[in-house]
C-alpha cells in the first residue's frame, strides 16, 4: 500500500514519481508476459522426463516407490493439490500456475524492501526478477524450482523481517518458511541455517529462540525423517541426496540404479541434461569427459545398503577429485538451464544467451 501512496505523494519530486510509475509499468508488463507464457505453453503440454515424473508423483501422493521418496515431499503435495483443485483442466492448471509465477517476484520484492533503504532500488529489483527469462519460462514445466523460488524469496523476506522486528514469533515464522523451502529443494537448508544463524546470533533471548526452533523442527521434520528411515533406510526428511552423490562421484555419463525392498525391485536410469550440450557454446565445443554407465544396487532392507553402494565407487585420488570438481564447476556456472531453454522458442533463445549474465 505504501508503494501506491508514494506514486501520488506530492512531497516526492516529479521525476522520482515518474520513474516509479515507469518501473511499476515495466513490472506489470513483465508479469503479463509471465502469465501469457504459462497459458501459451501450458505445463500439461510438457509431460516428459522430470516434469512428467513430478506430475505422476504428485497425482498419486500415496506412492512409496524409491524414486518418489528420493525427492523432498512438498512439491509432490503441491502438484497433488493443484491437480485436485483444477481437476486437471488445462486452463485452470495454467491459471494457478500463473498466479504462482507472478507471486514469486513479488515475494523477492518484499525481501528487497527489507534489505535496501531505497524503495526505487527494490522496485527496480522486482522489475528485473519479473522479467528474468529463466524465472519466466520455467513455469511452463512442472519443476520443483517453480515452488522453491517463491518460497526462497519469502524465507529471505521473513528472515530480514525477523531481524528488524526482533522477538521470538517472527523468528519462528522465518524458520517455518525456511523449512517449507527446504522441503521443496534440500539446497535451501544450508542457506536457511546461515541466514537464521546470523539473526539468532545478533539478537537476544537466544535460549527461547533455540528451544522454539528445536521444537518446531522436531514436530515438522521428525515424522518425515522416520518415514524416510522406514522406506529408504536414511534419516533424511529432505529426500535422499546420496543418489546425486553416487552419480557425481562415479565420473560416469549415465547412472543405472536398482533398488531392492521387501522382495520388490525398481530400476531407474538417467543422464544429466547438462552433459548433452557443450556448456561453453558457442565459444567452445568442449564437452564433459564423463563416459560410460555406472551401475549400483541399493538394498533398502539393509541398514548398510547405501554404504555398500558407495563402496562400489572408484577410489578418490587428488587428480580424480580435481577433475570432477572442475567438470562440475564448469557446468554449474556455464551450462544452460533445463528444461526451460527450448531453442525453438524466442524465450528459450533469450534464456540460452542470458545465462552469461550470471558469471560476474
Amino acid at each position: 500500500m505504501n508503494l501506491w501512496f508514494s506514486l501520488v505523494d506530492q512531497r516526492e519530486s516529479q521525476s522520482r514519481r515518474a520513474a516509479r510509475w515507469l518501473l511499476l509499468g515495466l513490472v506489470v508488463l513483465a508479469c503479463s508476459y509471465r502469465v501469457w507464457l504459462v497459458f501459451h505453453f501450458n505445463p500439461l503440454d510438457h509431460l516428459w522426463s522430470d516434469p512428467k515424473r513430478h506430475w505422476d508423483q504428485g497425482i498419486d501422493v500415496l506412492r512409496n516407490d524409491p524414486m518418489s521418496m528420493v525427492d523432498p515431499l512438498l512439491y509432490q503435495l503441491y502438484v497433488g493439490a493443484l491437480a485436485k483443485l483444477t481437476l486437471k483442466v488445462p486452463v485452470l492448471v495454467a491459471y494457478w500456475t500463473a498466479v504462482l509465477s507472478v507471486v514469486g517476484p513479488w515475494l523477492w520484492y518484499r525481501f528487497l524492501r527489507e534489505l535496501l533503504r531505497s524503495r526505487d532500488w527494490a522496485l527496480l529489483g522486482w522489475c528485473v526478477l519479473a522479467a528474468l527469462p529463466s524465472w519466466s519460462a520455467l513455469y511452463s514445466y512442472f519443476m520443483q524450482e517453480t515452488l522453491m523460488l517463491p518460497l526462497l524469496g519469502g524465507a529471505l523476506w521473513a528472515t530480514w523481517r525477523a531481524r528488524r522486528k526482533g522477538g521470538v514469533a517472527p523468528f519462528v515464522v522465518a524458520l517455518m518458511v525456511w523449512l517449507l523451502a527446504g522441503l521443496t529443494r534440500g539446497i535451501c537448508l544450508p542457506l536457511g541455517l546461515v541466514a537464521l544463524g546470523l539473526v539468532w546470533w545478533q539478537q537476544g533471548d537466544k535460549a527461547r529462540r533455540l528451544l522454539a526452533s528445536v521444537a518446531l523442527c522436531l514436530v515438522v521434520l521428525g515424522p518425515l525423517a522416520l518415514r524416510m528411515q522406514l522406506y529408504m533406510s536414511q534419516w533424511s526428511p529432505y529426500g535422499v541426496g546420496t543418489l546425486v552423490q553416487l552419480y557425481q562421484r562415479s565420473g560416469a555419463r549415465e547412472i543405472q540404479i536398482t533398488f531392492q525392498r521387501r522382495g520388490s525391485l525398481w530400476q531407474f536410469g538417467f543422464t544429466s541434461p547438462a552433459l548433452l550440450r557443450p556448456p561453453l557454446e558457442p565459444f567452445s565445443s568442449w564437452i564433459s569427459p564423463r563416459s560410460g554407465t555406472a551401475h549400483f544396487l541399493v538394498n533398502l532392507d539393509s541398514a548398510d545398503g547405501w554404504d555398500e553402494a558407495k563402496a562400489r565407487l572408484p577410489p578418490w585420488t587428488i587428480d580424480r577429485g580435481l577433475a570432477l570438481m572442475g567438470d562440475n564447476l564448469i557446468h554449474l556456472f556455464f551450462s544452460q538451464s533445463w528444461p526451460d531453454t527450448d531453442l525453438s522458442r524466442d524465450i528459450g533463445v533469450i534464456n540460452h544467451w542470458s545465462r552469461w549474465i550470471w558469471q560476474p
